[in-house]
């Protein structure tokens, strides 16, 4: 059956190293655009986050979608509107947030358009985050945090070696409770328990009527593999972790070289 859905990670997939889409990926996806293909936008990132590469790809208008917060909701591209969603609570927010302290680690929470962080000493990949999500970064005490607030993900953040330790020290329960993902060596995610890009994948698979058969998904890290559960052609990127290219069907090049353009011609 030919492919009628691909969606694609951002960075370190779509992006390249200097978060650009270069000219043969655009190229590509145009093709694949007019071809009739839904091309969906899947990452960790908020939507503010993906507006900018929606606008460039000319993906922001009726009947598009994309997949934010590693899962946590399906947007319509055209309005930011919310089809789908799985946020954290306030209390899971404070269960998190004294979880930090007890494992002394640096946290942020994203809710409302912004990244909410208790830290007096703000992590620097907390600033990070919100540079490179277009995302305002709030330093909020948790006595001040309206009670009211609902969360799409919250990050647990710090160099390698200090976040290995610290989430060693996690109790088993936090594990049960919330999907918790490392989305990249510094940065690991607490997630609704149903939230994850697959769910999300599959989610609009089914409102779109498509089959796995016509689903190739394509990334490079571990939040990527959720996806593979429900796609046929499993794309790892050449600089993806080991672990995405055993879980793959296909390698391709690198997000340097044109690896999401070299998966979308070879397929498609």
């Amino acid at each position: 059956m030919s492919i009628k859905l691909v969606a694609i990670d951002l960075d370190g997939t779509l992006l390249n190293t200097h978060h650009q889409i270069s000219a043969g990926v655009k190229e590509a996806i145009d093709y694949a655009i007019n071809k009739g293909i839904y091309v969906i936008l899947a990452t960790g990132r908020p939507f503010s986050g993906i507006t900018p590469y929606l606008d460039e790809l000319g993906l922001k208008r009726q009947d598009q979608f994309c997949i934010s917060n590693n899962g946590s909701v399906i947007h319509d591209t055209s309005t930011g509107k919310h089809l789908m969603e799985f946020p954290l609570s306030f209390d899971d927010y404070l269960a998190i947030e004294k979880l930090s302290r007890d494992i002394d680690i640096s946290m942020h929470a994203l809710a409302d358009n912004k990244i909410f962080t208790a830290n007096e000493n703000i992590n620097h990949y907390t600033v990070h985050e919100s540079y490179i999500t277009n995302t305002p970064l709030m330093f909020r005490p948790v006595d001040k945090m309206d009670p009211s607030l609902r969360f799409n993900k919250i990050m647990l953040c710090g160099e390698p070696e200090l976040l290995n330790l610290a989430e060693s020290k996690i109790p088993a329960e936090f594990f049960n409770k919330y999907t918790m993902l490392r989305s990249t060596p510094f940065f690991l995610e607490c997630l609704h328990p149903d939230a994850n890009k697959g769910t999300a994948v599959n989610a609009l698979a089914k409102k779109l009527n498509i089959t796995e058969d016509e689903i190739m998904c394509i990334g490079d890290q571990n939040n990527d593999l959720p996806m593979f559960e429900f796609a046929k052609h499993k794309i790892a990127m050449g600089n993806a972790i080991d672990a995405v290219k055993e879980a793959a069907t296909f390698v391709t090049k690198g997000n340097d070289e044109d690896g999401v353009a070299f998966a979308i011609k070879t397929f498609i």
